[in-house]
């Protein structure tokens, strides 16, 4: 049981017991929710999986909203024949602040790429947050022969 609040001062138990009973009720995000999961390499070298929105900062600047963002973490696992690359996920600033979201500049984004399907798989069961399915090379073919049987109708119809 944490301790009295005095002052203003709670013992480190208290805040960080309530830092995990919230974290564990995340409303879930739906797949038509705005933004897109991506990975973000950061100017400081630290890669970032999150649900990313186009925002402006208090000045007005442009930036970038990070949902949930998790910080992922590389390791090598020692195979019998090769090495194979693991990574896991940890909380992004965790014990510095309460925010689960966070606005960083645009200048601080190094680069943004799409995340392994493993990988989001993981960080959207993680983060309670609906995955958009994987798709077979079957299916990417059919999606793209439809997108390209509308565009060549679109165009018909401008001519």
């Amino acid at each position: 049981m944490p301790g009295p609040v005095v002052n203003g001062v709670r013992s480190i138990g208290a805040v960080s017991s309530a830092a995990s009973n919230a974290s564990s009720v995340e409303a879930v995000i739906p797949l038509v929710s705005e933004g897109s999961i991506r990975l973000l390499l950061l100017g400081s070298g630290d890669l970032l999986i999150a649900r990313l929105r186009n925002t402006t900062d208090g000045d007005g600047d442009p930036a970038y909203q990070l949902i949930r963002p998790r910080l992922v973490r590389f390791g090598t696992l020692a195979n019998d024949r090769d090495q194979s690359a693991s990574w896991s996920l940890h909380p992004y600033l965790p014990g510095l602040t309460p925010q689960r979201n966070v606005v960083l500049f645009k200048t601080a984004v190094a680069s943004i790429l799409e995340p392994d399907p493993l990988l989001l798989q993981a960080y959207s069961n993680q983060t309670n947050q609906e995955c958009p399915l994987e798709e077979t090379p079957v299916e990417r073919l059919k999606r793209a022969f439809q997108e390209f049987t509308e565009s060549f109708e679109a165009q018909s119809l401008d001519d």
